[in-house]
């Protein structure tokens, strides 16, 4: 027996089956959010190894809703990598904007700052972010996090070292990244010097750097 269409022709036009409608834009743009916002708030209860169940469980739902969402965990790891980016974004444009320097040592100094807060200051979140890449067969580099920030280091870099080829800047923008990276982890566990030390010294040596770097290229 053939069961009947459960969308028939009727004037003017096919008639929707009963169920759900569908959501807007803006209703999915809100959905994400909530469930990144619960992923976030199950990382700094659980730490660096919570599970998907747990991300779940913060959010009320069940685990296919975030596979549906996000294709997996790594998929959860970017998207809470465009947030942590994000506000990474805003801290260092409320400290350009509270001094009112924009020089290119003032914007490298509130990069680094910015940086060094994300990982002081979310420890956690930092944590699983490192992890879950360390974990799977993606490089440090190959996340949401350097992707988006290094499109705002890179006008920087280009800014010091005008003359370094398009591939070269590339190469010593994420160069950059790790360099910070290790050094704030490197110093966490005294933090010592001071940490305005550290930004400037972070700072001084990435500028003489670029500058060495791009006093290097051959003349044309």
């Amino acid at each position: 027996m053939v069961r009947p269409s459960r969308s028939f022709e009727v004037e003017g036009g096919p008639r929707r089956a009963r169920g759900r409608p569908p959501r807007t834009d803006g209703q999915r743009a809100a959905h994400r959010a909530r469930l990144i916002e619960a992923a976030i708030e199950a990382v700094r209860a659980y730490g660096p190894d919570v599970s998907i169940e747990d991300m779940a469980d913060a959010a009320g739902v069940s685990k296919p809703v975030l596979y549906s969402e996000f294709g997996g965990k790594l998929g959860v790891v970017d998207a809470i990598a465009l947030v942590l980016a994000d506000d990474v974004e805003r801290t260092v444009i409320s400290s350009l904007a509270s001094t009112g320097a924009f020089d290119a040592d003032s914007v490298i100094g509130a990069i680094v700052a910015a940086l060094i807060s994300l990982i002081e200051d979310e420890p956690q979140l930092y944590g699983f972010f490192v992890r879950s890449i360390r974990t799977s067969d993606r490089g440090f580099l190959d996340n949401a996090l350097v992707r988006v920030v290094h499109e705002r280091v890179a006008l920087v870099v280009s800014y010091l070292a005008p003359e370094l080829p398009k591939d070269e800047l590339s190469i010593l923008t994420d160069g950059v990244f790790g360099f910070v990276f290790g050094v704030v982890e490197s110093w966490l566990p005294t933090k010592k010097p001071d940490r305005d030390q550290l930004v400037r010294t972070i700072s001084a040596i990435i500028r003489a750097g670029l500058m060495e770097a791009a006093s290097a290229q051959p003349t044309r």
